[in-house]
């Protein structure tokens, strides 16, 4: 579904991310790590299209992502941001509908199929109760909730997330990993998502992509990226998997 050939990217004489070269496969739950500063935002940007690379290439299916429109891209991949900042009141009934805009005749008219696909993201994100509330006067993690519906709004291939739970509580943090997890597996939507949560990460990932400094370290599934030694030197931290599977972070 996305192959990264050779990507880097500066910011004038200052180095972000250097030739990275992988795959992000069709259908799977892809986790990207690293510690703060490793790159993991300017590569999002770079996935989602806020940003041109400096050199190599992001390939979307079998097109180069600089090719495609911002429409094409819309009607092929959904993006969910940390960065939510809404100042009009629009009610999150109108939110979810704005993910219905690539698909939007010339005459802007709202067709029955677009408010059934509306109705089904936000019962699916239990959100449906929210639907006459304005978007400036709910819980941040209402408006994750109310975000991630209008991301599901667009019907997409590829699912790119970043941090889209960190305002969320636990319990709906979990809910939504299962869902997206399920989601990914049976209806084959590819989802690739920004986690600091390494236990979260940990449990949900079919990959995982790490980063460090700039450089991909590697991409792998993760019970061969969470082991102590890899733990150690990309974090700086003491780890180690128990029979269960589990990611035990020692405070030591």
């Amino acid at each position: 579904m996305i192959q990264v050939e050779n990507l880097s990217f500066s910011y004038g004489e200052k180095k972000i991310l250097e030739k990275l070269t992988f795959d992000i496969r069709p259908g799977k739950f892809t986790s990207i790590i690293g510690p703060n500063g490793a790159g993991k935002t300017t590569l999002f940007r770079l996935l989602t299209k806020s940003l041109p690379p400096n050199q190599g290439k992001v390939m979307l299916g079998n097109r180069d992502l600089a090719a495609v429109s911002i429409k094409d891209f819309s009607k092929k991949a959904a993006v969910v941001s940390q960065e939510l900042q809404i100042r009009f009141p629009f009610t999150c009934l109108e939110i979810v509908m704005m993910g219905r805009a690539p698909f939007r005749r010339r005459s802007g008219q709202i067709r029955k199929e677009d408010l059934q696909v509306v109705q089904e993201c936000m019962e699916w994100t239990d959100t449906q109760g929210l639907k006459d509330a304005l978007i400036t006067e709910i819980s941040g993690g209402e408006k994750q909730r109310v975000m991630l519906a209008k991301a599901l709004a667009q019907s997409p291939e590829v699912l790119f997330l970043d941090e889209a739970f960190s305002n969320m509580d636990i319990e709906y943090r979990i809910r939504f990993l299962k869902r997206l997890k399920r989601l990914a597996a049976e209806q084959k939507i590819t989802v690739v998502a920004i986690m600091h949560d390494l236990h979260l990460v940990n449990l949900f990932s079919d990959e995982v992509i790490v980063l460090k400094q700039g450089q991909l370290i590697e991409t792998d599934q993760p019970e061969q990226i969470f082991t102590p030694q890899k733990m150690k030197h990309v974090f700086g931290i003491d780890a180690k998997r128990i029979s269960s599977g589990e990611l035990v972070i020692s405070a030591s």
